[in-house]
């Protein structure tokens, strides 16, 4: 095996650390877990969702979304409307209260991030999010 998929792993590992749950200042996302604010992303990404493609792009079974958007449905982040195309699928809608907390996390992550590569050259910045986004693509395939 090679070694650096290895470090790769525990790199990426680190990272989760410290935007997952743990997040910074023993946070992460105001109220929310890190799987209940990844739903809450993806659903103000693109409004108006089916419980099943939350779960596709979360890699979670219909009843394991549903648990979820049960807890941001509860907090009121989201709700439920049936679709008008057919009544048998339910649409997740994003609330204007979820839109603020979103927009609000997604800000007090990217200002921390801005901070902790504030010293990289822009090419270095550059660099990380190709690496980045390749990996993303490759684990999602």
């Amino acid at each position: 095996m090679n070694k650096n998929i290895s470090v790769i792993y525990n790199l990426v590992q680190e990272l989760a650390w410290y935007f997952g749950n743990q997040g910074f200042d023993g946070e992460c996302c105001e109220n929310l877990s890190l799987v209940e604010f990844m739903a809450l992303k993806k659903i103000y990404e693109k409004n108006n969702l089916s419980i099943q493609e939350i779960g596709i792009a979360l890699n979670f079974t219909k009843s394991g979304a549903t648990r979820i958007i049960d807890r941001l449905e509860n907090k009121g982040y989201v709700t439920r409307e049936r679709s008008p195309l057919d009544g048998r699928v339910c649409c997740v809608t994003i609330t204007e209260e979820g839109t603020v907390v979103t927009i609000r996390i997604i800000k007090k992550y990217t200002v921390y991030l801005e901070e902790k590569l504030r010293e990289l050259e822009p090419q270095m910045v550059g660099n990380i999010k190709k690496a980045l986004e390749i990996l993303v693509k490759a684990v999602q395939h």
